[in-house]
């Protein structure tokens, strides 16, 4: 098993609706194939934590790369890992309306979410930085 944590650049700006779809759209995908992370989305920019079984990473992320709504995709981590640091796929951004994205299943609303093992590890830590450069209204 291992995780990637990745940065890149939205080509132009997204709403809440689609990103909405994303999350929607990822949990899906990812459930049915044993992917679990977290998304942040703040101001055009992506943070991203994938992980799961070693082939299934590399294949998404590899259609990562390759897909166009976004630029300037930066690996951060790429490491192998004895269990997952995040089981529940989440998502954060900041938005407008917080009681449409409350409703929403994997909608990240703190900061504690992001320490489901209660471990300090480098994934979480680039997590947590994403959050506070960005001031994502995560509390």
């Amino acid at each position: 098993m291992k995780n990637i944590v990745y940065l890149s650049t939205a080509v132009k700006l997204l709403h809440e609706n689609q990103l909405f779809d994303i999350l929607h759209n990822s949990r899906q995908h990812n459930a049915a194939v044993g992917i679990s992370g977290v998304l942040l989305y703040a101001d055009g920019n992506f943070i991203q934590v994938i992980e799961g079984k070693d082939s299934v990473i590399d294949a998404l992320y590899a259609r990562i790369q390759a897909d166009q709504r976004h630029t300037n995709i930066i690996k951060l981590i790429d490491e192998p890992i004895a269990e997952k640091n995040f089981s529940e796929w989440l998502m954060g951004f900041a938005v407008t309306d917080i009681t449409k994205a409350e409703k929403l299943l994997g909608y990240l609303k703190s900061v504690a979410d992001l320490d489901l093992n209660k471990r300090n590890s480098s994934v979480v830590a680039a997590i947590k930085n994403f959050i506070e450069n960005n001031r994502l209204n995560v509390e």
